[in-house]
């Protein structure tokens, strides 16, 4: 079984998953709102909010049929972080050679 570090980074490092988490720092989103922002089939969408939901990353409210998905207190805090930290690594991110 992979260590905690590993699949934390597993679980945020999959690029259809953050830009869930991305479009859900702005507002709390249902399915249908989601696959049409980012342009993800609801099929496989499912799938990614399955993953943050079980990993606690997002947190879903049930109104009837709707459900409606919002980022956990935490996770806004760590979403909020990173992007700050991209934006003054992302220069010397794309000049690593090992990344590139």
């Amino acid at each position: 079984m992979k260590n905690p570090e590993t699949l934390f980074f597993t679980a945020m490092g999959n690029k259809h998953r953050l830009r869930v988490l991305n479009a859900l720092l702005k507002r709390p989103m249902t399915v249908s709102e989601l696959s049409s922002a980012l342009k993800i089939e609801q099929s496989n969408l499912s799938h990614h909010l399955k993953c943050l939901l079980d990993c606690r990353f997002v947190e879903v409210e049930t109104k009837g049929r709707i459900r409606t998905y919002r980022l956990s207190p935490e996770t806004r805090d760590l979403v909020k972080s990173m992007r700050k930290y991209i934006g003054y690594y992302g220069s010397y991110l794309k000049r690593c050679g090992v990344l590139s």
